[in-house]
């Protein structure tokens, strides 16, 4: 594992920059700052913090910073042909796989948890915050590792994970549950409702099948981006 967390770290440092963490904690600032304006009007008795908490932190912020974060773990070496260099060194594809998974994890759970915590505080009560801290969670494994695969297979990762976002996941998702099955923000919305125990989304899956499916994803993307890397070549 010496290999896998230096390459953990030596990626880290180059998505972590600091014109990409401030831009993200500028957008967390933003929604706290949404949030504390939107508490402190008195909304009203219908007012549910779950789902403002869920249309901000769930549509919005999770799946777009876990985009910009881990399409460029992976996608960021192969674009300035660096990744040679690890497969210079004397270690296998499924490494440098799971350093990348690992230093997606590793950059968007502080980045997201955080303001979304701290969104869910002042919005809404306990149990508000910790469905979205867990919801939040879901949204990281999910997309994070959807996005670290996206970008290892196109340089144009923004592009295409936008389109699944904006289109697929805000329209298509929802004209049908089996479409919504396939949508990763039905289990990130999934587990807001079932801990906020908020109506907020159609027969929201079931806490325990969130968390296998969350975890078969993390899996499978895994497997994939190990097989990309063993069959793709760096000029």
């Amino acid at each position: 594992m010496k290999n896998v967390m230096l390459m953990t770290r030596r990626i880290v440092r180059s998505v972590a920059t600091r014109g990409r963490l401030s831009a993200i904690a500028a957008a967390g600032i933003f929604g706290i700052i949404i949030g504390f304006i939107v508490d402190r009007s008195d909304p009203g008795a219908d007012f549910e913090p779950a789902e403002f908490l869920g249309r901000f932190g769930l549509t919005i912020f999770v799946p777009i910073v876990a985009l910009v974060v881990a399409s460029a773990t992976l996608g960021t070496l192969v674009e300035e042909k660096t990744l040679i260099y690890f497969w210079l060194r004397p270690i296998g594809r499924w490494q440098i796989a799971l350093a990348g998974f690992l230093a997606s994890f590793a950059v968007l759970l502080p980045t997201v948890l955080v303001p979304m915590g701290l969104l869910g505080a002042v919005v809404g009560d306990g149990s508000d915050t910790t469905g979205i801290l867990l919801a939040s969670a879901v949204g990281v494994v999910g997309y994070g590792s959807v996005f670290t695969m996206l970008g290892l297979f196109t340089q144009r990762a923004l592009l295409w994970g936008l389109v699944y976002v904006l289109v697929w996941e805000g329209f298509i998702a929802g004209l049908s549950r089996g479409a919504g099955w396939l949508a990763l923000s039905t289990y990130s919305w999934s587990a807001l409702a079932q801990r906020a125990d908020a109506d907020i989304i159609d027969k929201p899956v079931q806490l325990a099948t969130t968390i296998i499916v969350s975890a078969a994803i993390a899996a499978a993307t895994y497997v994939i981006t190990t097989w990309r890397l063993t069959r793709m070549t760096v000029d």
